[in-house]
């Protein structure tokens, strides 16, 4: 099941008298319930905004109990005020919880009013652990005073109700254990003293207990300063912030902007700071890719170290340039090319230029790939050969170097190619076994390029990456199991034959974002074939929160099985895009190098023009020669996720 989050956001600026009115507290809240559903997502939020003459005791007091107590084990729970915080006389029979013998409170719309009462802490306390007694977890935020007396700055709203002088009744507290009757010593209060509550309780409060809530003017509206500093805090935040993440972002941001406020996280339990804030219910979401003006030019934010390739000859990391605030849809501002990658941030010429005082969001649209850097060594007839070969084969894939001195290491070579007067061996540098089997007989020259060629093509697409991609590692969660336990991403699965029946496992997409998404599976197998017919259409369409899965089987082939291979590892590619595409123009065949040379002939037919960035990627891992450019205006997302499935075939 989901977990969700239940959330009741109250906000109160319209006092009645005496209490003194206030500007910012309901564009905290109505704005926050906006950060929930793009943080966490629409469908997992379930929010409850009572703002002004809504915001009454008694409907304060009913929704905490009634719409958070709907919260369960795998839950959130928050609880949000935007308002007045005061003190209140402790009645004599609670001096016992209350060393003070000040109540702590928070200000409701009539709290002031005959009958009716602030919300104390201990009243809070007890609801809130009404609430958590599911197991979920319970966040507070209160944007508000909760202390003492305190001077006013002329110049500052500061969100401090006068203590009410009235004396109350114990009787009148919610969430308490009294006595029958309502006097004498307390049976039982639920919760501690302050504000923070009993149990796996968080909270999140405006300012420390001798100090005062204020407001500022953040984008041009009123705001508490706790409040304009949280949501930037978790709409800016990469990843998923901690707690203690959140409060130094929060922090930094108040004290920046107002003198005597210092935000404050308490907790029962210190290890709550180092929990994701809401329990984690907030999506991971990457920084976006950001393009401004330096003392040295136009510049990318990323760099060596975030995994933008270098310029490979006349070919870059090509990106189209938005609003940094705006969608990435539409036609882009401008084209940015990577000219020079250093190890924190990329140089890049910008067509047409744009004004030096903005920074802007990136997205790219293609990425450079270097082709396979293949040494030959060996007999000097078969070399020649094969060179001569090899000038009809497509240099975008493949590159003949030589090795010269270096011929017995590397020599920066990805593959080595052997001539013997038998044919040729392909094997890594280091690696004596070969990648595939000896290519002779007639047409061996020709072959072997083509090898070469396939060769190529799978290990650029087995490698490939968007070092820019904004989509979060789990956008689409990819699960592999074959009944003993789910592998996700990055993991490896390990499976056997039962006698001569090949085993079965399953493939779970699901889209854990708010936005449509597609994708694709790929299997990369270990004999360099590629096969992308998991979904008949290449790729399918997922929308927030749906899943779908898919059946396969783990084979060793009797030929290969016949000739000594026990264990054969594929590598299932999944391949995220937020614009549709069509992966099949990457199936290859497994390599058969004994096929005669009219058997595997290059296609004449030119690559299909592509429609979007991820397009001209999965394009590039079978050439560079695209044709026109897509329209500008089509630019997708994308990522790739491997999980890996080693099948056993005992003998």
């Amino acid at each position: 099941m989901t977990a969700r989050v239940y959330a009741l956001l109250v906000g109160v600026d319209d006092y009645p008298a005496p209490v003194p009115a206030l500007t910012g507290c309901v564009n905290d809240v109505t704005e926050f319930a906006e950060v929930l559903r793009e943080r966490v997502g629409p469908d997992a939020a379930d929010i409850v905004v009572l703002t002004d003459a809504e915001a009454t005791r008694t409907a304060v007091t009913m929704r905490l109990a009634e719409h958070l107590g709907r919260a369960t084990a795998q839950d959130v729970a928050l609880f949000y005020f935007s308002g007045h915080g005061s003190q209140q006389a402790t009645p004599e029979d609670l001096w016992s919880v209350e060393p003070d013998h000040r109540n702590e409170t928070i200000v409701c719309v009539d709290s002031r009013s005959p009958g009716s009462w602030d919300l104390a802490d201990k009243e809070l306390a007890g609801l809130l652990d009404g609430v958590s007694a599911s197991g979920c977890h319970t966040l507070v935020v209160l944007d508000c005073c909760h202390s003492g007396d305190g001077t006013r700055d002329a110049d500052e709203v500061v969100r401090l109700a006068p203590p009410d002088p009235r004396p109350r009744p114990s009787s009148t507290f919610v969430g308490l254990d009294l006595p029958p009757g309502g006097g004498g010593e307390v049976g039982r209060v639920r919760g501690t003293p302050r504000w923070t509550p009993g149990g796996r309780h968080v909270l999140l409060a405006a300012c420390r207990s001798s100090e005062q809530a204020k407001e500022v003017t953040a984008g041009g509206r009123r705001h508490g300063a706790l409040s304009a500093a949280l949501a930037a805090a978790l709409l800016g935040s990469e990843g998923r912030p901690t707690y203690r993440d959140v409060l130094r972002m929060v922090t930094s941001e108040v004290t920046s902007r107002v003198a005597g406020q210092h935000p404050q996280v308490e907790t029962a339990d210190a290890t709550e700071l180092d929990r994701p804030f809401l329990g984690g219910a907030i999506a991971a979401t990457p920084r976006p890719l950001t393009l401004s003006r330096l003392p040295d030019g136009w510049s990318i934010d990323s760099g060596a170290v975030h995994g933008v390739p270098e310029p490979v000859g006349e070919d870059t990391t090509e990106l189209a340039v938005y609003p940094l605030s705006g969608e990435t849809s539409g036609s882009p501002l401008a084209t940015a090319l990577v000219t020079k990658v250093l190890p924190d941030r990329s140089l890049v010429e910008l067509l047409p230029e744009l004004d030096p005082a903005y920074v802007y969001r990136a997205v790219v649209t293609s990425i450079p790939l270097a082709p396979l850097r293949v040494g030959i060594v060996g007999d000097a007839a078969g070399t020649t050969a094969l060179r001569r070969a090899a000038e009809q084969a497509d240099e975008t894939l493949v590159d003949l170097v030589d090795l010269g001195e270096d011929a017995a290491g590397e020599g920066g070579a990805d593959l080595l190619v052997q001539a013997t007067p038998l044919g040729f061996v392909i094997t890594r540098p280091g690696v004596t076994r070969p990648l595939v089997p000896v290519v002779g007989g007639d047409g061996r020259e020709e072959r072997t390029v083509l090898a070469l060629e396939r060769v190529a093509r799978w290990l650029r697409l087995a490698a490939l990456s968007n070092p820019a991609t904004s989509l979060a590692d789990d956008a689409v969660r990819v699960e592999v199991d074959a009944g003993s336990g789910a592998v996700r991403a990055g993991g490896t699965l390990t499976i056997a034959y039962a006698g001569s029946d090949p085993p079965r496992f399953t493939v779970r997409l699901a889209n854990t974002t708010s936005t449509p998404l597609w994708a694709a599976l790929l299997d990369l197998t270990e004999t360099y074939g590629i096969f992308t017919d998991a979904f008949p259409a290449g790729s399918v369409a997922l929308g927030p929160g749906e899943s779908t899965q898919v059946d396969l089987l783990g084979q060793v082939s009797d030929p290969l099985w016949q000739a000594g291979t026990v264990s054969l590892r594929d590598q299932l590619m999944v391949v995220t895009s937020t614009l549709e595409f069509d992966p099949r123009s990457l199936e290859q065949e497994e390599l058969d190098v004994s096929a005669a040379p009219a058997a595997a002939t290059r296609s004449a037919e030119p690559p299909p023009v592509p429609r979007s960035n991820l397009d001209r990627a999965l394009g590039a891992t079978r050439t560079r020669r695209l044709g026109p450019r897509p329209d500008a205006a089509v630019v997708a997302d994308w990522r790739t996720d491997s999980v890996f499935v080693v099948t056993t075939r005992p003998r």
